[in-house]
């Protein structure tokens, strides 16, 4: 059946000839899907302004060889909030080149569609760095690449004391003791590592209530990107972005020095 209608989130776009995109939409019912979008970027279109990053749409497209073709699409959220808001939309960006790394086509992945789904919902309205680092423990855990933390991951003694590590390479915690043994290993604290448990299993209708410091919320972000980009294989471009704007952000509120 060369025809098939599918729920998806469009996480990668790229414009194609004068008129098309080309986009990867993450489906609820066929994984990954390569498509083209022909005429959208033309003014009458009516695709003009649902053929974008995030959208949340029905679409129906056309099997082809090498690339499918949308057909029709309609519109069910464009995610105005994240938009309108350059932090959110750096982190929603980040959202979005993560899951592009770990979709596959074909493959059903129901759960990894409404993770996609929440998270965007909750960009819209939460603190997003909080958002986006419950994103990536949650998706760590939903694929099965859950870091090891109940004990050291090298020699197998109980994680203690004020500073401990974490190596992606090894997939887990280090103790103070082991933690030169990977020489790339983030330092951090032990609350870091007992919050990424946390956070695996946390209700995420409850989010607002969690309470990270701002040095927590570091740790795990630069903890989990570098475990993400290991697992991907790829440096994770929108991350750099995201730190670049913090700077920008920081030398404003305390100026120049």
């Amino acid at each position: 059946m060369k025809d098939y209608q599918t729920e998806g989130i469009i996480i990668r776009v790229r414009d194609y000839g004068e008129a098309d995109r080309i986009v990867t939409i993450l489906t609820s019912g066929y994984g990954k899907v390569q498509a083209i979008a022909k005429g959208c970027r033309k003014p009458k279109s009516r695709k003009r302004g649902l053929i974008q990053l995030f959208t949340h749409a029905d679409f129906v497209l056309y099997r082809g060889r090498n690339l499918d073709t949308i057909t029709q699409c309609e519109g069910k959220e464009s995610f105005a909030g994240i938009r309108g808001d350059l932090d959110r939309m750096a982190y929603a960006a980040y959202l979005a080149e993560v899951l592009d790394g770990f979709a596959v086509s074909g493959e059903i992945q129901e759960d990894l569609f409404y993770l996609a789904l929440v998270c965007l919902h909750l960009l819209t309205v939460e603190d997003p760095e909080l958002v986006t680092r419950v994103f990536e423990v949650r998706i760590m855990r939903l694929l099965g690449y859950m870091p090891h933390l109940d004990d050291c991951v090298h020699c197998g003694s109980s994680l203690k004391g004020s500073q401990v590590a974490f190596s992606s390479s090894m997939g887990g915690g280090l103790c103070g003791i082991c933690s030169s043994t990977d020489p790339e290993a983030a330092v951090c604290t032990l609350g870091t590592l007992n919050m990424l448990k946390q956070l695996s299993r946390w209700d995420l209708k409850r989010l607002r209530v969690l309470r990270l410091t701002a040095k927590m919320k570091r740790e795990i972000g630069e903890i989990m990107q570098q475990y993400i980009s290991q697992r991907i294989e790829k440096r994770i471009r929108s991350a750099d972005f995201i730190q670049s704007l913090a700077s920008v952000q920081n030398k404003g509120e305390f100026g120049e020095y």
